[in-house]
C-alpha cells in the first residue's frame, strides 16, 4: 500500500535517541543545514535527515528530524516492492520500522506524516507496454517520461501537493526472476507532498497510518484518481465499428487531438471515446475493475482466504421473488436471455452474456427501485454500501457471478489440493 513515507519529528528525546542508532552511516546531506544518515545495508530506503541547530556558527544540536522509510521494501526484506502489499502488511511494516528505530507506540503522535506514496500493483490482461504507451493525461495534465532510458515509466508534472505515477513495475525486475514478479505488473500510484493535503485522507501522524480504516480511504482515493486518467487503446478491435467510428478512435489515440479540448468538450469527447471502446477494448474500465477487486481482497470482503460474507448458494428461479421475473412469460425467441442466477431478463446485453451486468442493473435501479433494493440486500455487503454507486453496481454483478462460479471453483481447488496430478489414482470405471 504505502511505498514511501516521510515523518517529521521535533521531539528532542526521539531525535537524540535515533541519532545514536548504530546501523546508520553519514552520507551527503540534502543541503548544508542538515546532517544526513542512511542505513548501512538498506541505503536510501531507510534514511534520516537531522536539521542542525546553530549558535554563533557552530552546531549545538538538532531541532528537527525527518525519517524517510519504504514500508513495502521493508516488508520484502529490502529486495523489491513488486508484490501485493495489503494494509495489514503495511501496518506491520511501519510498526516494525519504528520499533527498529527505538520509537515506542505511545510516541507515534510525535511523528507527523509530511509525505506519502501509496498505490497498487496489478497484472492486466493487456500487454504492459501498450498500456503505458496509451496513458496520455491525468485530468488535463499530460503524463511525461522523465527518463528516456525508462520509456515505460510515466508521471504527471508535480504540483505543490500531488503527483500521479503509472509505470511497468514488472519490467524493473526482469533481471531478478527469483523474486517471482510478473513481467506484466502495472503500478498505479499517488504521491502526496504536503501535510495539509495528507490530512484530507485522515492522516496526521504515525498513529493514523497504523489504523486499518485509513487504508479504505487511500484505496478509494486510488479508484477516484483512476477515473481522472485518459488511457487510450493503441490496438483496439475495430471489427464491430463503423468507418467513421474507427477514424475517430485512430485520431483520438494521438495526444495532439486532446490538447485543444477543455472543460465540457473534453469531458464529452472522453465519454464518447470510451463508449466506443466496449468490452476488452476499454482497457481503462478493465483496470478499474481490477482496482476494485484488489481493494476488496485487501478488506477480506471478496476474493478472500477468510470466510465469505456473501451468500454463495446458487438461487433457483423458483426462489426469486415474483417481481424479479415471471418465468412463465419466457418466449422462445433466440435473442431472449435470462441471468442464470437471478432469472432476470438480460436480452439487451451482448451475445454470450450469462449473468446480469452493470448497464442492465443501472436500468433496473432507475425503472424498478424495489427490485434493485432486493438485489442490493441479497448481493451487497453492509461495508460495500458505503462505497460509490459505480462500485456498488459492479460488486452486485460480481457477487451474482460468484454465486454461480464459487461452488465449482471451490471444488476444483479441493480436488487440486487433495488429489494432485502426480498422485497415484485408481480408475474404478475399468
Amino acid at each position: 500500500m504505502l511505498d514511501n513515507i516521510k515523518f517529521s519529528v521535533t521531539d528532542i528525546g526521539i531525535i537524540n535517541r535515533v541519532l545514536l542508532h548504530p546501523d546508520f552511516a553519514q552520507c551527503r546531506p540534502k543541503n548544508n543545514y542538515y546532517h544526513s544518515l542512511k542505513h548501512r545495508t538498506h541505503g536510501a530506503k531507510l534514511s534520516l535527515d537531522f536539521r542542525k541547530a546553530m549558535e554563533r556558527g557552530k552546531v549545538i544540536g538538532y531541532g528537527h528530524l525527518e525519517i524517510i522509510a519504504s514500508p513495502h521494501y521493508h516488508f520484502n526484506h529490502y529486495q523489491h516492492n513488486g508484490n501485493d502489499f495489503a494494509p495489514t502488511d503495511c501496518i506491520e511494516a511501519i510498526a516494525g520500522i519504528l520499533t527498529y528505530l527505538g520509537i515506542e507506540q505511545e510516541e507515534y503522535d510525535s511523528l507527523k506524516v509530511v509525505n506519502i506514496e501509496f498505490g497498487l500493483n496489478l497484472i492486466p490482461e493487456q500487454d504492459i507496454k501498450n498500456l503505458i504507451n496509451g496513458l496520455l493525461f491525468y485530468k488535463k495534465t499530460p503524463f511525461t517520461i522523465p527518463d528516456t532510458k525508462k520509456p515505460y515509466f510515466k508521471k504527471t508534472d508535480a504540483t505543490n501537493y500531488k503527483q500521479i505515477k503509472a509505470y511497468a513495475k514488472g519490467l524493473q525486475f526482469l533481471d531478478v526472476p527469483q523474486y517471482g514478479i510478473n513481467p506484466n505488473t502495472f503500478r498505479f500510484e499517488v504521491k502526496s507532498k504536503q501535510a495539509k493535503n495528507i490530512k484530507k485522507y485522515g492522516i496526521e501522524n504515525a498513529q493514523d497510518v497504523t489504523n486499518l480504516h485509513i487504508y479504505k480511504t487511500l484505496n478509494q482515493t486510488l479508484l477516484d484518481e483512476w477515473e481522472n486518467i485518459l488511457l487510450t487503446n493503441e490496438t483496439p478491435d475495430f471489427s464491430h465499428l463503423k468507418s467513421d467510428e474507427v477514424q475517430f478512435l485512430q485520431t483520438a489515440n494521438k495526444p495532439d487531438f486532446w490538447n485543444d479540448l477543455y472543460g465540457t468538450k473534453y469531458a464529452r469527447t472522453k465519454e464518447k471515446y470510451y463508449a466506443l471502446l466496449r468490452g476488452r477494448n476499454n482497457m481503462k474500465h478493465l483496470i478499474k475493475l481490477q482496482i476494485i477487486d484488489k481493494m476488496f481482497s485487501f478488506q477480506n470482503v471478496t476474493n478472500s482466504t477468510q470466510r465469505s460474507l456473501l451468500n454463495s448458494r446458487k438461487v433457483s428461479p423458483e426462489e426469486v421473488q415474483a417481481q424479479l421475473i415471471n418465468l412463465e412469460n419466457v418466449t422462445n425467441e433466440e435473442n431472449y436471455k435470462v441471468c442464470l442466477v437471478t432469472g432476470l431478463d438480460i436480452s439487451t446485453q451482448r451475445k454470450g452474456s450469462k449473468f446480469l451486468r452493470e448497464k442492465t442493473l443501472r436500468k433496473i435501479q432507475n425503472d424498478n427501485p424495489t427490485l434493485y433494493k432486493d438485489l442490493e440486500k441479497k448481493y451487497l455487503t453492509a461495508k460495500a454500501k458505503k462505497l460509490s454507486e459505480d462500485v456498488q453496481l459492479y460488486l452486485i454483478c460480481k457477487n451474482i457471478r460468484d454465486t454461480d462460479s464459487n461452488p465449482r471453483n471451490n471444488r476444483a481447488r479441493f480436488e487440486e489440493r487433495n488429489y494432485p496430478q502426480n498422485q497415484l489414482q485408481f480408475n474404478f470405471n475399468l
